[in-house]
């Protein structure tokens, strides 16, 4: 017969067990995510012979060069202040408008709301090279080819499924007789909104802000097709013409990466705790 003493003991070794191999993973799952940053910052300030010659090495010397000549030569300071304006414009028209949208849908006494919910989140699901050639020739016929308004309003479009997907449920968990009694004060419905719905949706508002910001940050493939003036030029597409002109410079791309990963990452860890608030919010009623 086993004693107590011993299924104790045969308990705690296996807790102990699972404990280390839950540790072992993530530090294996965080060293596969940071070890390509860390190789990307070392090679940012390696000159051409000593990447090749040594290219998982420190660098010699930490010379700044690099990212000098990135925000001259391969026009950062134009690009970086276009991505910033077009993702920040797009993000807060996005989130702004699937808040109204989620708010409505959330309210079931509507009409609809369930098809439309659907038909909004089935958005998701189509991909961004079906759209590109009606996209091209609304964008032409409107005169908007080449400029930043032609990613700004696609972007606002796209940011829409994900948007709606995520907060319709946390409007629809909002206490209904918040809403009740603002309209018992007078409130119009306007000022329910803005005053007292928008300000209780600020974790999902925040998850889905940080989750369009990235991919719209990152976006390649509409830019290229929809921007291509280079006055009009986002990141991730002056980067790559970088690497065409100057193929055998791969300090200064390193640079111009580091360049346009630091902000994300920076908004990123100062929203960690609403993002992951937000991502909950919907799932825990």
């Amino acid at each position: 017969m086993t004693s107590p003493a011993l299924v104790r003991s045969d308990t705690a070794f296996q807790r102990g067990a699972l404990t280390a191999l839950r540790t072992g993973v993530l530090v294996l799952a965080t060293l596969w995510v940071l070890g390509p940053l860390f190789f990307m910052v070392l090679a940012s300030f390696k000159t051409v012979p000593e990447f090749f010659m040594n290219p998982f090495g420190f660098p010699k010397e930490l010379a700044f060069s690099n990212y000098t000549r990135a925000w001259s030569d391969a026009h950062v300071s134009v690009t970086l202040p276009n991505t910033v304006i077009v993702t920040s414009v797009a993000v807060v028209a996005s989130t702004l408008l699937s808040a109204m949208i989620a708010y409505g849908l959330s309210r079931k006494e509507k009409r609809f709301a369930m098809g439309l919910y659907t038909l909004f989140v089935a958005g998701l699901l189509v991909p961004v090279h079906a759209i590109i050639l009606p996209l091209f020739i609304v964008l032409k016929h409107l005169g908007l080819l080449g400029t930043l308004l032609a990613l700004i309003l696609p972007y606002t479009a796209m940011g829409l499924p994900l948007g709606v997907l995520v907060l319709t449920p946390i409007a629809a968990a909002l206490p209904r007789d918040l809403v009740h009694a603002a309209r018992l004060d007078g409130a119009t419905e306007g000022q329910i909104f803005w005053k007292v719905v928008l300000p209780l949706m600020k974790p999902g508002l925040v998850s889905v802000a940080i989750l369009n910001g990235v991919w719209m940050w990152n976006e390649f493939f509409i830019p290229l097709i929809v921007s291509f003036k280079p006055e009009a030029q986002t990141m991730p597409v002056g980067i790559v013409s970088f690497i065409g002109s100057y193929s055998t410079e791969w300090g200064l791309v390193f640079s111009s990466v580091v360049i346009s990963t630091l902000p994300v990452v920076v908004a990123y860890l100062l929203m960690t705790r609403q993002f992951q608030s937000g991502l909950t919010a919907g799932a825990i009623k």
